[in-house]
């Protein structure tokens, strides 16, 4: 999860028509240069899969300490369904005062240490920033679903899966041992909280309200209108075989999943008969005689076509102390939604409406990050070396701690450590 009042959206272009400049270049941001809206072109391809074997890692929830939570440690743990007033102070006193790393490191119990902890440890930060700035984050007003689950949805299509535990020694000579869900857990923190490719609006409310169609009312809470998702979906997977995000509330919480696979069956909305092919199966809006969101149609619509989809994802796990991970630990979910296109008398897509089964059950956000996109700091330009042993040795010791202080952990370490764990 991330939280939606702090995502930066950089296509939130959901008013503009189909074949603007604008619109184009939101999905060019999805590395999508000739996106095809003509259903025509489009309607013949009823399934896909993305190319890379998708992973699932935790969402390291921010109440429970984020990346500095020791899922391996027998210690702590919240009860989110009976919450108590001081819970936002219970992992920084157990992993800060009560069981510091110095101590656990003393008991011979360092393989019991939370991903920003060893990555302290690799690094030489004896000051151990980056557990810190994951504690220093809880406040009272931190709420369960609040996490990483961005990060975690982009790294799992652009990254390959850890799945083999990592010994090694810092400068210091100290070995350390990273389990596999260590090192997801760190990739996942690699491609969290910055600037994505999106498309969608921000709803604020935990309910929103509908109108007596059964329409939500507020344009935030439609989300992302079934015309731009479609149009995503199809080109994305079906054509590209590249993977992308959905929030998969379409409320106020954010829980975002990297799509795996989709199957979809066209529709006459009318007569509710299949077709094979989308552009067979559209009605003319004069025929259409049952639209209950005839009021809301797009004026340059002629058609409208019907869309039952089946979507395949890739659902979070909790993390554990293992030095294998089998692909059993990786785990898919289902979710089925109902939709209708709007088409325009070329066949292009340029509207649509969700089905009353699904204006409570839709995507919300829809993001995509690609590696070229990941934030590297400056200190990771002036890091030499490929192999860990290499980049650890590069390292100066202010560079770990003044990107860890914003949260952010070194490309470089990242990206070699989990070289190590395929």
């Amino acid at each position: 999860m991330f939280n939606k009042f702090s995502v930066l959206i950089s296509a939130c272009l959901l008013s503009l028509s189909v074949g603007s400049s604008a619109h184009e270049s939101a999905f060019h941001d999805f590395d999508m240069d000739q996106p095809i809206f003509n259903l025509e072109k489009l309607g013949g391809i009823t399934q896909g899969e993305v190319k890379r074997r998708l992973w699932s890692d935790d969402y390291w929830a921010k109440y429970a300490g984020g990346l500095a939570y020791r899922y391996a440690e027998p210690g702590f743990w919240l009860d989110i369904n009976n919450p108590q007033p001081n819970d936002w102070k219970v992992p920084g006193l157990h992993i800060l005062k009560e069981r510091p790393a110095a101590t656990m490191i003393e008991e011979g119990r360092a393989n019991f240490l939370s991903p920003a902890e060893k990555y302290d440890l690799l690094v030489g930060d004896s000051n151990y920033t980056l557990t810190k700035s994951f504690i220093n984050e809880i406040n009272p007003k931190t709420e369960p679903w609040e996490g990483s689950c961005d990060g975690w949805a982009y790294a799992a299509y652009n990254e390959a899966p850890p799945i083999k535990s990592v010994q090694v020694r810092n400068l210091a000579g100290q070995l350390i041992t990273f389990y596999p869900s260590d090192v997801r857990a760190l990739l996942t923190l690699l491609y969290s909280d910055y600037r994505v490719a999106s498309f969608g609006g921000k709803c604020a409310s935990a309910n929103p309200a509908v109108d007596a169609q059964g329409r939500v009312i507020d344009d935030n809470c439609r989300d992302t209108t079934p015309a731009d998702f479609h149009t995503v979906l199809v080109n994305q997977i079906g054509i590209g075989k590249r993977g992308f995000s959905v929030d998969t509330d379409y409320a106020k919480e954010i829980w975002n999943q990297p799509i795996k696979s989709f199957k979809l069956k066209y529709f006459n909305p009318q007569t509710g008969v299949h077709f094979g092919h989308g552009f067979r199966a559209k009605v003319h809006k004069s025929e259409y005689t049952r639209d209950q969101f005839s009021v809301h149609r797009d004026i340059r619509g002629t058609h409208i076509v019907g869309v039952d989809l089946e979507v395949h994802y890739q659902k979070e796990v909790f993390p554990q102390a293992l030095d294998h991970l089998p692909r059993s630990y990786d785990k898919t979910d289902v979710m089925t939604y109902r939709y209708d296109l709007e088409l325009d008398s070329a066949g292009n897509i340029i509207g649509g409406e969700w089905d009353l089964s699904s204006q409570r059950n839709h995507p919300d956000l829809v993001t995509y990050v690609a590696t070229n996109d990941v934030m590297r700091s400056n200190f990771d330009r002036q890091i030499r070396g490929n192999s860990l042993p290499e980049v650890l040795r590069s390292l100066k010791p202010q560079f770990a701690k003044l990107a860890s202080a914003k949260k952010r952990p070194l490309f470089k370490v990242v990206k070699a450590l989990a070289k190590m764990s395929y």
